[in-house]
């Protein structure tokens, strides 16, 4: 048997917050082919040669030492799907009876079409980044938007469970970019507002931003209920 080439640099044997409805395990994966620079994240994505890989032996050890407890397991980063091997790991998931999640940046329709045709995921959540004008700033690298456009068809369209969420930016996202970014994925089943935390991001200078108001996401929540069926807010 080859060894993965998926690397897990973080594990979470029980969560609550990370694959909604239910309770999971959560997995990280170290890699990641944006550069948010408000990303929460960094040692998953820069430096990544410096973290100590968890061996996937140990995942599925701890994975069946919770069976019975657990019924889903979110796999999160980094960005799962630009990773090498990344569809013969959920399939590894899918085998142990665990509801599989994924959080994305959609920036990999072609995993992403492959992994819901073998019904490899049960649940997709894709970050929206910012406006369409904004993207490549709130990504920190040139994004086609052909290719999030795409995922964003495949999730809706596809039929798993899904959301997608949008951080909350001073100076990246603004409260009247949302009536653009709603409309880009008009039909969508839940959307998910969430504060920025400037305590850890992967540009420095993004420390010293203050996050909006809890107000203002809550007011915006209120004006995109019209349009989803759920919309939540994280973090404020």
């Amino acid at each position: 048997m080859k060894k993965s080439r998926v690397k897990i640099c973080g594990f979470i044997g029980t969560t609550l917050i990370d694959y909604p409805g239910r309770v999971a395990a959560a997995l990280f994966v170290a890699g990641c082919n944006f550069r948010c620079p408000f990303c929460h994240n960094p040692s998953l994505v820069v430096r990544t040669a410096d973290c100590e890989a968890i061996p996937q032996e140990t995942v599925f050890a701890e994975l069946e030492r919770r069976a019975g407890f657990l019924d889903g397991v979110a796999v999160s980063g980094g960005e799962p799907l630009i990773q090498p091997d990344i569809l013969e790991l959920l399939q590894k998931l899918r085998s142990t009876g665990l509801a599989v999640k994924v959080d994305t940046n959609g920036a990999r329709p072609d995993v992403l079409k492959e992994a819901l045709h073998r019904n490899l995921v049960d649940f997709i959540s894709m970050d929206l980044k910012a406006a369409k004008e904004n993207y490549n700033r709130a990504a920190g690298v040139v994004v086609d938007p052909d290719l999030i456009d795409q995922s964003i068809d495949l999730i809706i369209h596809g039929g798993p469970a899904h959301e997608f969420r949008t951080t909350m930016v001073p100076g990246i996202v603004a409260p009247e970019d949302l009536p653009a970014i709603t409309a880009r994925i008009e039909g969508a089943a839940r959307f998910v507002l969430q504060q920025f935390r400037p305590d850890v991001t992967l540009d420095a200078l993004m420390k010293a931003v203050k996050p909006y108001a809890a107000s203002v996401l809550h007011d915006a929540a209120r004006a995109a209920r019209g349009h989803f069926a759920q919309v939540d807010i994280r973090g404020a």
